[in-house]
């Protein structure tokens, strides 16, 4: 039986659509009702995440544990809701995990990982040297479960990339930038990028994950754009055209001050990011969708939720 935490989120709710689609059994561990699987035929329980009793009524030995609920502070600050969120309940289910003889599936994230000077990429044990409340937390759990690992933890770490895709219920920082682009001519950009993944190759490699005895430690990436491209690929898709001009990121910093949603982790996030090479990827995903039909399928499912509003 595969049990999900996290699964009114963005890959969350696509994991589960797919299970059911390839009827695979699972249940899934809530802390409330949402929109999100509504309608669906599902075994679902309801209660605190933060209680290991809840665990321990509901994860048996032989399951395999998904863990994808945490919290994600873009604009850092909560530092105690991160904590308690991202680390605390980690640590509960990776010990009751270790406990009942249970494989964990552990969705990290990239925003943790540094690169090294050989293109390879590292997770910081020093976690003072970590600047923000989401990475700061996800890395104290990431190291949780690596030490976990050495004392018998079954146990891999996935660590996707910027995820995108459709049945974003609770609109994911990505995709409302891409929907918000899509609407705009005048476009400043930073220097940098991101790499974006399609939440279903996400929820296939997890599966894949799930049924395999992999424990190294896995990126599931898809496809870097700089922010240039990604406006560019924007335009083209909606056949508007962008004006683009370009910000240095000391101005950018400064702006978001004034600009709602947007902070200084975001800026430093596209300045930093590189392509990710991972060898191991190709063992939990063996082709990624074509970034053009991501991409649409965004749009067209904002597209449709605006008709919806209008009605």
């Amino acid at each position: 039986m595969i049990v999900i935490t996290g699964a009114s989120g963005h890959i969350g709710n696509n994991l589960v659509r797919i299970l059911i689609e390839r009827k695979i059994p699972f249940k899934v561990l809530l802390r409330r009702e949402g929109k999100e699987l509504a309608g669906l035929k599902i075994e679902k329980h309801i209660g605190n995440l933060y209680d290991s009793a809840f665990y321990r009524e509901h994860i048996n030995h032989g399951d395999v544990v998904v863990h994808l609920a945490g919290y994600i502070d873009l604009e850092n600050k909560d530092y105690d809701q991160s904590y308690k969120a991202n680390f605390e309940m980690t640590k509960i289910i990776a010990d009751i995990c270790l406990e009942k003889e249970v494989r964990l599936i552990y969705a990290s994230s990239t925003d943790v990982l540094f690169h090294s000077e050989n293109n390879g990429f590292y997770v910081e044990r020093d976690v003072r040297k970590v600047k923000y409340n989401y990475p700061k937390t996800k890395t104290m759990a990431t190291l949780y479960i690596k030490e976990l690992q050495e004392k018998g933890l079954n146990a891999i770490i996935l660590y996707p990339t910027s995820v995108i895709g459709i049945n974003d219920y609770k609109g994911s920082q990505a995709g409302k930038e891409i929907i918000k682009a899509s609407k705009k001519t005048f476009l400043p950009y930073v220097k940098g990028g991101y790499d974006f993944v399609d939440v279903i190759d996400v929820s296939n490699a997890i599966i894949e994950a799930a049924y395999s005895d992999l424990t190294e430690d896995v990126i599931i990436n898809g496809h870097f754009y700089t922010l240039k491209e990604l406006y560019k690929l924007i335009g083209k898709l909606t056949g508007k055209k962008k004006v683009m001009v370009y910000i240095p990121t000391l101005l950018a910093k400064f702006g978001t001050l004034f600009i709602k949603g947007l902070s200084p982790m975001m800026v430093e996030i596209v300045r930093d990011a590189r392509p990710f090479k991972d060898p191991n990827t190709k063992l939990l995903l063996k082709e990624n969708t074509p970034i053009e039909i991501t991409f649409k399928s965004v749009l067209s499912e904002a597209g449709h939720k605006n008709k919806q509003k209008r009605k």
